[in-house]
């Protein structure tokens, strides 16, 4: 019997009750101004370094093959995508923002993470970042990914045009369906039984409650906040949408 496309169908539905959650739902309801996107893509490029270390962890664990696809994922990342020009976080992208300036919600959404990457078992800690890539899967999720939704969200508050929207925004459109791709054959082969099916669904659940908590906490700083852009005088700057 094969677990994995079963599997698949319930986490599928699970990213897309995820843009119905009260966090979602909140952030999506914040009216943007340049500051709040400031505030926003401070948070973002911080979650990118997070999920950096994150895949890392799991990979540490994780079989042989696994290492490959997960390492496969990484050079984008971490490396150089062709699509931007340099990787998709850098040393330069976190010198712009000061880590104080992450709201305690947040915090403590990336140490949870990474608390579930170190200690649980490889599978468990690989889908805990998959989730979060599959939910910005426009093939997925109907009405489009995280990324999507607001690079839309942005044009519409702020007047911008598609090609005035931040690199990291076009990129993380289209690498993160590729990203959620590349894990197919990994989840056939290891999704083998009711074991490892529950818990493979019970991570991705618990992730995305943690992305729910970030995704609140970040509304809140955007709420909070009016003023020229954290660290500058000149208007926003990089980060990692979704």
């Amino acid at each position: 019997m094969p677990y994995w496309p079963r599997v698949r169908v319930e986490i599928d539905e699970m990213v897309n009750r995820q843009f119905e959650t009260p966090e979602f739902k909140r952030l999506f309801a914040v009216p943007l101004t340049p500051r709040r996107l400031e505030v926003y893509r401070h948070h973002m490029t911080y979650y990118g370094s997070n999920r950096r270390d994150c895949w890392a962890m799991v990979m540490s664990k994780a079989p042989l093959g696994v290492k490959r696809a997960i390492w496969e994922h990484e050079k984008d990342e971490l490396i150089h995508d062709e699509r931007m020009g340099k990787a998709h976080v850098t040393e330069e992208d976190l010198k712009e923002f000061d880590e104080s300036g992450l709201s305690p919600g947040a915090r403590a959404a990336f140490y949870a993470w990474l608390y579930c990457a170190r200690e649980k078992p490889w599978l468990e800690g690989l889908v805990y970042s998959h989730i979060l890539e599959r939910r910005n899967n426009g093939a997925i999720v109907r009405g489009g990914g995280l990324t999507e939704r607001w690079a839309r969200k942005q044009m519409a508050e702020l007047g911008k045009s598609e090609a005035e929207l931040d690199v990291q925004t076009q990129v993380h459109a289209v690498a993160d369906r590729e990203h959620s791709d590349i894990f197919e054959p990994i989840f056939e082969r290891y999704v083998v039984d009711e074991t490892s099916a529950r818990a493979v669904v019970e991570a991705a659940r618990d992730g995305l409650l943690i992305d729910r908590a970030l995704r609140g906490a970040i509304a809140g700083a955007m709420l909070e906040v009016e003023g020229p852009p954290l660290g500058t005088e000149t208007g926003p700057r990089g980060g990692i949408p979704g």
